[in-house]
């Protein structure tokens, strides 16, 4: 579940606080008060983001877009890159199982892999700890595997993989699991085999066996022989936490679900845009507010 944070591109004096807090207050509504849209993300425009230069403006634009109560979710159908609101489904990772999976003191399941034998269940919940278990594929008997912070599983052709890490506070970090088990029969195991630069966010495979992973500050692609690539160092989505990202048919882009936007990355120009169904969607700053937030960071 997604909490409004202070924007993470700084840290704010206290005496700050309130003032910042207030604007909160007047921008969220209702999913009820949307106007209609198409769900074909290629048929959305782009907003562009200031430049990081422009202290001022970049942060007005930060703030708005992490104070927008609209979190878009992004899948494929029919051959087309579509897009929702998080609020018109149930934001469940692991909607195939068919039961409930429960473990110790964890009681919602961030992600689910089908195997042989049964599922791999993964649990995250951020800063109270997480974890990954074996269930029987009527969830009758588990195992404990290890106390990695699931975000979700993917496959590569020599076997099942899982993204785990944790964004709190000021510390971001992740890696890269390999989940096996030595022989059938045999409890399954995970094994860290990638360093990931910060936090896990959503991850996207393409057909060579590359693996697009976006991160809480960036993002990677890890190809088979496990080797970690940057491919957008600064991501300028902090304050947007992504949630789940799929590729364009022909691979070629990126579509990265957010707070306020779907990023589209063009992978062979390494550039990013913004995405919104049209301007109605787009979530603006009293003047008053805006002037406070120049008047704090400076610029025109």
């Amino acid at each position: 579940m997604h909490t409004v944070m202070v924007c993470p591109e700084t840290l704010l004096p206290m005496h700050h606080a309130v003032i910042f807090a207030s604007l909160l207050l007047g921008t969220l509504r209702s999913y009820a008060s949307e106007p209609a849209y198409v769900q074909d993300v290629t048929r959305w425009q782009a907003v562009d983001a200031p430049s990081a230069s422009d202290r001022g403006a970049r942060m007005v634009w930060s703030f708005a877009a992490n104070y927008s109560h609209l979190n878009w979710r992004v899948f494929t159908r029919d051959g087309e890159v579509r897009a929702r609101l998080g609020g018109e489904v149930p934001d469940i990772r692991p909607r195939q199982l068919s039961f409930t999976p429960e473990a110790g003191k964890f009681r919602r399941a961030s992600a689910a892999a089908r195997v042989g034998d049964g599922w791999l269940v993964g649990f995250n919940e951020g800063e109270f700890g997480g974890a990954l278990y074996w269930f029987s594929r009527d969830g009758k008997r588990s195992y404990p595997i290890s106390d990695d912070q699931i975000v979700d599983f993917f496959s590569l052709a020599d076997g099942i993989y899982a993204i785990e890490g944790l964004a709190h506070l000021s510390a971001s970090r992740g890696s890269i699991l390999r989940i096996t088990r030595p022989k059938e029969g045999a409890p399954w195991r995970a094994q860290s085999v990638a360093v990931l630069p910060y936090a896990p966010y959503a991850v996207a495979v393409r057909r060579d066996g590359t693996a697009m992973i976006t991160l809480s500050d960036s993002l990677v692609s890890v190809g088979p022989d496990l080797k970690v690539e940057a491919l957008l160092p600064d991501a300028p989505w902090g304050a947007l936490y992504p949630t789940c990202s799929v590729l364009g048919p022909d691979e070629q882009k990126l579509y990265i679900g957010m707070r306020q936007f779907v990023g589209e990355f063009d992978l062979k120009t390494k550039t990013l845009r913004f995405l919104i169904p049209s301007d109605q969607f787009l979530n603006r700053l009293p003047k008053q507010q805006e002037s406070q937030i120049r008047q704090q960071f400076g610029g025109s």
